[in-house]
């Protein structure tokens, strides 16, 4: 029972003929206090304008993204989920070559691949903290003469951020070489100050991809945007769907981007939940949680215990919890998997099950 993805609780639920409902769902790396409170108010007074179309463009939702980033609206682009904006980047950008530092999501090599952009993968190491080193990554650029080149910060699946160094190099040589710098910036808000936001211009080629299904907990609405310069945002916008982005998620995106105290309440949950987990996950004997900054953490097993396949039926048979095995990211490997951080009570539980996993298979 493998999926390409975290969070399909439909397709487990049907296979194991229960309801999604009865799953625990770790798998996917949602906030674990849901939307904002005030969200579902703010839906249902908008409810009459389901009578109409959509904002064609926007207007409400780029500005509120724009206010909360002190960017200008010209600078932001909106989509449905930020997946659909990184299969028109390819396209925007009349990419020919791009170096894909991996592991990444996945949906980028099978979006650069269907526009035939041809791919330089360059696999980063456990040891790095799956993300590239500068001296390898220059030296891929350099060799590969790329028009784009792809990073991912904070990883994924590691959550462990791009090193200094790679953030200012990767935005100077871009400057200097000609080339676009993508950022897949999609769990950064859990660290916003880490964000490369800072370093946009207007003559950058730098484009920062931002998801808002992760932070807010709203992945049923799809929605994600991009942060770029001006004259990129707008090639990319020429090429999304009129009325791509609906109603609901116009209006709950720019509620959600103004909700400060539910930004500071989920990074202090966060923080604390993800220490807690990773000791646990330590004092299990399971195996060793990779330090990372994210609302995730991924998991290197044991080499003594069965595999992460095994641990992953277990789970679901025994206790209805789903894991994310890694076996679809470029590099990682098969003893790898990721938890979400979610709730104490959540967390406490997973523990357990996992305890007594090692003890059975141990």
């Amino acid at each position: 029972m493998s999926f390409p993805h975290g969070g399909n609780v439909y397709e487990v639920a049907h296979q194991l003929g229960c309801s999604p409902d009865a799953i625990l769902d770790f798998s996917a790396s949602i906030n674990p206090l849901g939307p904002p409170a005030g969200l579902w108010e703010e839906l249902r007074k908008g409810y009459p304008a389901l009578q109409h179309y959509p904002d064609i463009s926007n207007r409400d939702l780029v500005e509120a993204l724009a206010e909360l980033h002190r960017a200008a609206p010209d600078q932001v682009v909106v989509g449905n989920g930020s997946t659909e904006l990184i299969y028109w980047l390819a396209r925007a950008l009349n990419l020919e070559r791009a170096v894909v530092a991996v592991p990444t999501f996945s949906e980028y090599l099978r979006a650069f691949q269907r526009e035939g952009v041809g791919l330089e993968r360059l696999v980063s190491t456990e040891d790095a903290g799956f993300q590239p080193d500068l001296e390898h990554l220059g030296a891929r650029v350099a060799e590969a003469r790329p028009d784009a080149v792809l990073l991912t910060h904070p990883g994924s699946p590691s959550g462990v951020l791009l090193a200094p160094q790679v953030r200012l190099w990767a935005v100077e040589a871009c400057r200097s070489q000609g080339w676009t710098a993508i950022i897949d910036e999609a769990f950064i808000d859990f660290c916003e100050e880490e964000s490369l936001k800072s370093l946009l211009m207007e003559t950058t080629p730098l484009v920062i991809i931002r998801s808002m299904t992760k932070f807010y907990a709203i992945p049923g609405l799809r929605l994600g945007y991009i942060l770029t310069s001006p004259e990129l945002a707008r090639r990319i916008r020429q090429l999304v769907p009129p009325w791509s982005i609906n109603t609901f998620a116009q209006i709950a995106g720019a509620y959600c981007a103004r909700q400060e105290k539910y930004r500071a309440e989920t990074i202090a949950l966060v923080t604390r939940e993800r220490e807690f987990l990773a000791a646990g996950l330590g004092e299990s004997g399971l195996g060793r949680a990779i330090p990372g900054v994210a609302n995730y953490l991924l998991v290197r097993m044991a080499d003594h215990l069965p595999g992460v396949r095994k641990l992953q039926e277990d789970l679901l048979h025994r206790h209805r919890i789903l894991i994310r095995d890694c076996w679809n990211f470029d590099g990682v490997g098969e003893r790898f998997f990721r938890i979400a951080v979610r709730l104490p009570e959540q967390n406490r539980r997973l523990l357990a099950a996992l305890k007594e996993w090692v003890e059975t298979v141990g």
